[in-house]
């Protein structure tokens, strides 16, 4: 399991411009699975980004880690970011992936990472402050290998709290909210905006019940990209909005997995 990455004590860069220009990305030995992605993301705007399964777009946000070539150009603040350091790159991008990565240790060291900081208001962004004063040990309770002891939601809400701890000007936010009903995913996305109020969000999903408060939307479909508003998405491409239609259709709640 991947774990999280070393953090620097503050945020070295200033919010600065994304710039993403005819970028293509193939796993090594593969066919391309993204080709010529473009589209632009100021500070303080929050991007959803979705698609048909399997269409690529756990794969864009993982580009933005560099860990793999990729052609075009990712440009942070005028600056390409495969030409950064790991140190560089790892100040400007904050990524959390679909399966949460947490350590083997208790609430509070899975949120701050060894800070001095409060971990109850993290705990409280995610929805999770209740929970775990509920539970025996408060913040020190361990939640075993990967987090076993909790539950999907209660996972993936830990690990979106360690990710809010750390504030980063550039956050890939993949699937955060799939194992949360409704409501809760509603309230966690407005302390998420509060927060992040400085950043840039990339924030994938196939629930898009939140989209139309996003500041542009990415819909991805044969590994190519469209991006422009929500309203305007839907007036364009009949798939982004035969998929809205269905979910907008579907039920209100969702049981936590």
């Amino acid at each position: 399991m991947r774990q999280p990455d070393p953090l620097p004590e503050e945020m070295p860069a200033k919010p600065e411009t994304l710039t993403v220009n005819k970028l293509g990305f193939a796993y090594r030995g593969g066919a391309p699975v993204l080709q010529d992605i473009t589209f632009t993301a100021q500070p303080g705007r929050i991007f959803g980004i979705t698609g048909a399964v399997a269409c690529g777009k756990s794969t864009l946000g993982k580009a933005f880690l560099c860990e793999l070539p990729y052609t075009g150009s990712i440009q942070y603040g005028g600056r390409e970011m495969a030409g950064m350091t790991d140190a560089e790159r790892c100040g400007v991008v904050g990524y959390l992936g679909h399966d949460p990565e947490l350590l083997s240790d208790s609430i509070r060291n899975n949120i701050l990472l060894g800070r001095d900081d409060d971990a109850w208001k993290y705990l409280r962004a995610v929805c999770l402050e209740d929970e775990v004063k509920a539970m025996p040990n408060g913040l020190d309770t361990r939640v075993g290998d990967g987090g076993v002891r909790l539950s999907g939601g209660q996972q993936q809400r830990l690990a979106l709290a360690r990710t809010l701890a750390h504030p980063r000007p550039l956050l890939v936010l993949d699937d955060p909210f799939s194992a949360l009903d409704r409501k809760t995913e509603e309230q966690i996305f407005d302390n998420l905006r509060k927060m992040t109020a400085g950043s840039t969000v990339l924030l994938i999903s196939h629930r898009l019940y939140l989209f139309p408060q996003m500041d542009g939307v990415l819909w991805i479909q044969d590994g190519k990209a469209v991006c422009a508003a929500h309203k305007e998405l839907i007036a364009r491409n009949p798939q982004y909005a035969a998929l809205v239609n269905a979910q907008e259709g579907g039920e209100q709640d969702e049981p936590e997995k």
